[in-house]
């Protein structure tokens, strides 16, 4: 696996780090085989279906040149092409409108109890980019729906992907943070009309 990984950061300059590959490798190692979804296509792809093999690995797609691109490469691959309709520059503004923070997915999507989320996608690097709002916020809508789930979202260096990730993941289910990756532990209770979650997802 650690040439796999030094591959993976010496073709994808930009992307995970070393440090951060492992981190995500090791969670899906510790749980695998296992319900696996990631936010993104890429280089990598290939990479976590390995990984988590004899699991069940999904991807989630907005960009139609990297969706034919890893397609075409991966036979069988698990993949959807979705829209989001979303600039960065509105993340404030969408913060608190959370019809509009869903993301149309098919049935069998949001019916499975994911073990694994991972996002990292869409793009989020400018104002005119979609930003990661739509896909923390199911992230971590699936999560508290599955329970027991870990959720992991790359780039948290940006104002964007933390205010999402404090809003809906919330610090206390934070368990590991690593370069610009975050780790969070979903383990729901929601039998406690209590819990806040309830009132945002339910």
């Amino acid at each position: 696996m650690l040439d796999e990984i030094k591959e993976l950061v010496k073709n994808n300059p930009g992307q995970l780090t070393e440090e951060e590959y492992f981190a995500v490798a090791k969670i899906i190692k510790n749980k695998r085989p296992c319900n696996l979804l990631i936010f993104g296509l890429g280089n990598d792809s290939s990479f976590w279906l390995k990984l988590n093999q004899n699991g069940e690995t999904v991807f989630i797609e907005d960009n139609n040149e990297w969706y034919d691109k890893i397609t075409k490469k991966i036979s069988n691959i698990k993949a959807h092409l979705v829209s989001y309709n979303t600039k960065r520059k509105d993340y404030k503004k969408l913060l608190h409108q959370h019809n509009q923070l869903e993301l149309s997915l098919p049935p069998r999507i949001l019916n499975t109890k994911w073990d694994i989320i991972f996002v990292d996608a869409p793009t989020s690097y400018n104002d005119n980019t979609p930003g990661r709002m739509k896909s923390i916020y199911m992230a971590a809508k699936l999560s508290f729906l599955s329970g027991n789930t870990h959720v992991i979202v790359h780039d948290c260096h940006r104002e964007a992907e933390q205010l999402y990730c404090d809003t809906f993941l919330f610090d206390e289910n934070l368990i590991n943070s690593i370069n610009k990756l975050r780790i969070y532990f979903i383990n729901s209770d929601l039998k406690n009309p209590k819990k806040k979650t309830n009132k945002i997802y339910l």
